[in-house]
């Protein structure tokens, strides 16, 4: 019943708000390793939701972290990526087409 305002773009009006507060943290916390790898966590949880535009810009905010200045960083990153993949496939194929292939 709420007003839908902004969902079927790719993840509805409360995933975008929380992904722009998270990368808003995210810049404020640059060198603070915990509270970095838990907004990587947050971004991650909400790439099975999005969709489009939405999808690609949460795409682009986790990998940026592959290349972090700090290892655990990169490695939170990587692992998480490696996670994500594994459990729902390529997001920007659809995730089901991943699933039946093999390799």
């Amino acid at each position: 019943e709420g007003g839908g305002e902004g969902e079927g773009e790719g993840g509805g009006a409360f995933a975008e708000a929380l992904h722009r507060a998270v990368s808003d943290a995210a810049r404020a916390c640059a060198r603070e390793m915990a509270a970095l790898r838990a907004l990587l966590g947050i971004q991650v949880l909400l790439l099975p939701s999005a969709a489009g535009p939405f999808l690609r810009a949460l795409l682009r905010a986790v990998l940026l972290l592959l290349g972090h200045r700090y290892p655990k960083v990169r490695k939170a990153a990587a692992d998480a990526l490696y996670v994500h993949f594994l459990t729902y496939g390529d997001p920007l194929e659809g995730g089901e087409a991943a699933e039946g292939r093999g390799g």
